[in-house]
Order: C-alpha cells, then sequence, then structure tokens
C-alpha cells in the first residue's frame, strides 16, 4: 500500500548547495584516499591485460600452426597470415604502451616466481633446471609479475653429497 503521507520533494537550491558542498569535500580528500576510492579510467585493470593477454596467446598459436607449404599454394591464407600478424605486432605494441612486457625465459635458469613447470624434460646439453619451451609467455605489468608463464623445464641436477675425510 502507498502511503499518502510520502510527498516528492521538489529539488531546490538547498539540495544543489548541499551536493556540491559534498562533491567538493570529497575533492578535497588526500590524495592516497582519494585515488584509493576512486581509480584512474584511464588505467588499465588486471583482468583486462590478462584477457589481452590471452587473445595475443590464441593469435601466436594461430601463426605456429600455419605451414608454408599451404601458404605458398593459397595466397588468400598468406594474406589472412599477414593481417593476423599485423594484429599481433599491434596488440603487442599496446601492451607495451602501458608497461605489460614479455619476460624472456628461453634458455634461462627456471624461476619460480615468474615460471611454472608444467612438464620436465632431460634434455643433452642443457644445464639443470633450464626453460627449454615455453607454452604460456610469462608478463611483467611495471614492476609486478602479471602472469607467471608456463613452461618446460631440464630436471634439476643431482646433488652432489659431501664426503667425510676420516
Amino acid at each position: 500500500m502507498i502511503d499518502t503521507k510520502f510527498e516528492r520533494m521538489a529539488w531546490d537550491d538547498s539540495i544543489w548547495e548541499g551536493t556540491r558542498e559534498f562533491y567538493l569535500q570529497i575533492e578535497n580528500l588526500p590524495k592516497d584516499l582519494w585515488e584509493e576510492n576512486c581509480p584512474d579510467e584511464n588505467q588499465p585493470t588486471r583482468a583486462m591485460l590478462l584477457e589481452m593477454i590471452s587473445i595475443l596467446d590464441g593469435m601466436e598459436r594461430l601463426v605456429s600452426l600455419a605451414e608454408a607449404e599451404v601458404l605458398e599454394e593459397n595466397p588468400l591464407l598468406k594474406n589472412w597470415l599477414t593481417s593476423i600478424l599485423g594484429l599481433q605486432r599491434r596488440m603487442a605494441n599496446s601492451l607495451e604502451r602501458v608497461g605489460v612486457v614479455p619476460i624472456p625465459s628461453l634458455g634461462r635458469a627456471f624461476d619460480p616466481h615468474i615460471h611454472e613447470a608444467v612438464e620436465i624434460a632431460p634434455v643433452e646439453g642443457f644445464p639443470p633446471a633450464t626453460v627449454i619451451r615455453v607454452q604460456e609467455k610469462p608478463y611483467r605489468w611495471g614492476e609486478t609479475i602479471l602472469r607467471v608463464g608456463k613452461v618446460v623445464v631440464t630436471p634439476k641436477g643431482t646433488p652432489v653429497s659431501p664426503t667425510i675425510e676420516g
């Protein structure tokens, strides 16, 4: 049931002044409190950046599946691949402009802070705990690790046991 005593409030100058004063108080908040409550609309979010990286991964997989012989036989597919490469380059450049860059990993020592070992494969000629294949690149956003990379590494070396002289 509708309460008959309820009346709609008319918008008048006192309400406008109260609203204006409220926003002026908010604008005078300390900078750290203001930034905490009102994030910069121009800054990308972590979720959005991870989604862009996922799309970039998909483009890289498409490019890696392209076979040179098939592309030479079909100019339409070759043009398609060229377009995908262009989009891939543009997206990588866009990410770089906001400070998101891949972390080089291939041939480097495994680092549990930036890598997740999804497979261990012994390969001759590589030192122990070396990244030999990158399934998903790790990414850094400024000084923060945005995404941990999924890598294949060589096994850790067998620890040398100390000899006891007696």
